[in-house]
This record gives C-alpha cells, sequence and structure tokens, in this order.
C-alpha cells in the first residue's frame, strides 16, 4: 500500500536546495564504492539486507519493490545502488523514520504493483539534498518532503500522458501508439522517459525567480524543450512522431494545476 500523503508530509520540514550534480547525470555521493558490489538486482538485495540500517521488517519490502521496479526497467541496479548508498551513509538515530520514509517511497514509485513510475527524478533530487547540506539530520527532513511533493507530481504528470494514451497497462512491455504523425513504438523506457522529462521540466519552471503560475505558454515550453533533448541519467531520445503529438495535444493548461500543487507543497504559493 502506498505511503499516504498527510502521513509523509508529517515527517518533513521545509526547505528547499541548490545544485551539486549538475543536470544529475553522474553518480551520487559515495557511489564509487557501491559500484564494486555489482550491477544485479541481487547485489541492490544483498546491500539492504546487509548496509540498510533500518527496520529487519522493512528490508524484506525494500528488496521486493527495488528487484520488481528493475524488472520492469524502471530503475538500473547501479542506480539504486548509488542512492541506497547515499542514504546509507546519512541515517542516524534521529532520522532513521525519515530516512525510511524516503527509502519507502522510492521503492513504491518504480515497483509495478504500486507505483509503477520513474524514480530518477527522486533519486537526482536526493543527491542535490546531500550535497548541499552537510547535517545528516537536516538533509534527510529536506530529501523526504522534496521526494514527497514530486512524488504527487510524477502521478499527475502520468495522469495526463494515460489520458493521451503515452502509457502502458500493468505488466505490458511495450504497445503501438498511432500519433497522427506515424505510429510509435511505446516502451517502458519511452514512457518513463516522457514522464521524467516532463517532471523535470515543470519541476525547474516551478523553482525559477521569475515564474508565474498561470503562464501556460512559459510551462508548455519549458516541456517542450525538455522532451526534444531530456537531459537526465538514463534518458531515451525520444522519437520526433511523439514529440511532435505531445506538441500537438497540449497547451500548457493541463501543466498548470500540476505547477501550482507542486508550489503549494513547497510552500511557494506567489
Amino acid at each position: 500500500m502506498i505511503v499516504g500523503r498527510g502521513r509523509l508530509i508529517a515527517l518533513v520540514g521545509v526547505g528547499l536546495i541548490g545544485l551539486g550534480l549538475g543536470l544529475g547525470l553522474g553518480p551520487g555521493p559515495g557511489a564509487g564504492g557501491v559500484i564494486g558490489l555489482g550491477q544485479t538486482a541481487q547485489d541492490v538485495c544483498r546491500y539492504i539486507e546487509t548496509r540498510l540500517d533500518v527496520s529487519p521488517a522493512l528490508k524484506p519490502v525494500l528488496c521486493q519493490s527495488f528487484q520488481a521496479g528493475i524488472a520492469r526497467g524502471h530503475i538500473e541496479p547501479a542506480r539504486a545502488l548509488q542512492f541506497l548508498q547515499a542514504v546509507a551513509e546519512r541515517i542516524t538515530p534521529q532520522n532513521r523514520g525519515a530516512a525510511e520514509t524516503l527509502l519507502t517511497l522510492t521503492s513504491q514509485l518504480v515497483d509495478p504493483a504500486k507505483g509503477d513510475l520513474p524514480a530518477e527524478l527522486l533519486i537526482r533530487r536526493t543527491f542535490e539534498v546531500f550535497s548541499k547540506e552537510s547535517s545528516p539530520d537536516v538533509a534527510m527532513v529536506i530529501a523526504v518532503r522534496e521526494a514527497t511533493a514530486l512524488f504527487n507530481m510524477l502521478q499527475r504528470v502520468a495522469g495526463v500522458y494515460r489520458a493521451l494514451g503515452i502509457a502502458l497497462a500493468p505488466n505490458e512491455p511495450k504497445k503501438t501508439l498511432p500519433t497522427g504523425f506515424g505510429p510509435v513504438e511505446l516502451t517502458v523506457r519511452r514512457v518513463d522517459t516522457v514522464i521524467t522529462a516532463t517532471a523535470v521540466a515543470l519541476d525547474r519552471f516551478e523553482r525559477r525567480f521569475d515564474r508565474r503560475l498561470d503562464d501556460y505558454s512559459g510551462m508548455k515550453a519549458e516541456v517542450m524543450k525538455e522532451l526534444r533533448a531530456p537531459s537526465f541519467y538514463g534518458a531515451e531520445e525520444l522519437p520526433d512522431e511523439l514529440v511532435r503529438y505531445i506538441d500537438a495535444r497540449t497547451t500548457g493548461q493541463e501543466w498548470a494545476p500540476i505547477v501550482q500543487q507542486l508550489a503549494a507543497d513547497r510552500g511557494r504559493r506567489s
């Protein structure tokens, strides 16, 4: 069962981040040691079981969800290991509850039986927070707050695309989408790229100092820019037919409520 929004928000405070990893293309803090473990789903579970200082009852839950997400294609083992080590290095007795929430939220996002969504934006933001905040307790609080807001945003973005047919049913590996510009094969990675690129763009728009929450054309321009040249770890270049289809079927108004809610979740309404 997905962790409730109210419970997540209750665990966290306020704050936001600068940028420590540029576009998030590189590994997170401490990633070098993790790569030596290998790059398989089994290595992810082994790390959870032996290196994470979390509740013993939580470990098999995390293992199952991350394994399912890896099998589905929502996350690569090496990226999962980078994320897990970054969190593990910052767990303290004071922030263990928040760390467990962050881990659970991320694992649920990629699990096909729960979120069935990509986690790259949450992982990238976690790395940014950790690189900015020296206090592990403060960093964990901010990371959970951001992950909560982004989790909600990813679900809403996916809902917009689902209405356009850019979605896969549970356990459906691929399908063909007629676009009017030519048929496009949708795969898990391709759909994840569309969702993540859009969320990256809307997140970037919301964080701009000059942004307006009713600037529909500005939101659409930001989204289309990212779709044409996705800038994040694990992105796949999208077919021109798919990008043109999205351009033709969106106005920017569908993104406004999502950006407005993201701003509200961050305590930034103006």
